[in-house]
């Protein structure tokens, strides 16, 4: 999730905001991929200018669409982009 910002921070602090909060949600994935062999992260997931690219696109958005592949729909459906559009409001 992206940290709690408001417009009055400066770039600064809200860059090292995303970092450090990326950084700690990189731990807790490499840790859980450590622990197990069936589950995988894709590159796009790693990298923190995807998660800032879609993080401002939601926030901007006023509808945003999830396209999911129609031949198995739920394993392609993400109920956590789900509940963060909803709290991004």
């Amino acid at each position: 999730r992206r940290p709690k910002w408001t417009k009055d921070m400066a770039p600064e602090e809200l860059d090292m905001l995303e970092r450090e909060s990326f950084l700690t949600w990189r731990r807790r994935i490499a840790e859980l991929e450590e622990s197990t062999t069936d589950k995988r992260v894709s590159p796009f997931e790693k990298n923190l200018a995807y998660w800032r690219q879609l993080w401002r696109v939601v926030e901007r958005s006023d509808v945003v669409v999830q396209v999911v592949d129609a031949r198995n729909p739920l394993l392609f459906r993400s109920l956590d982009m789900e509940a963060f559009v909803k709290e991004t409001g």
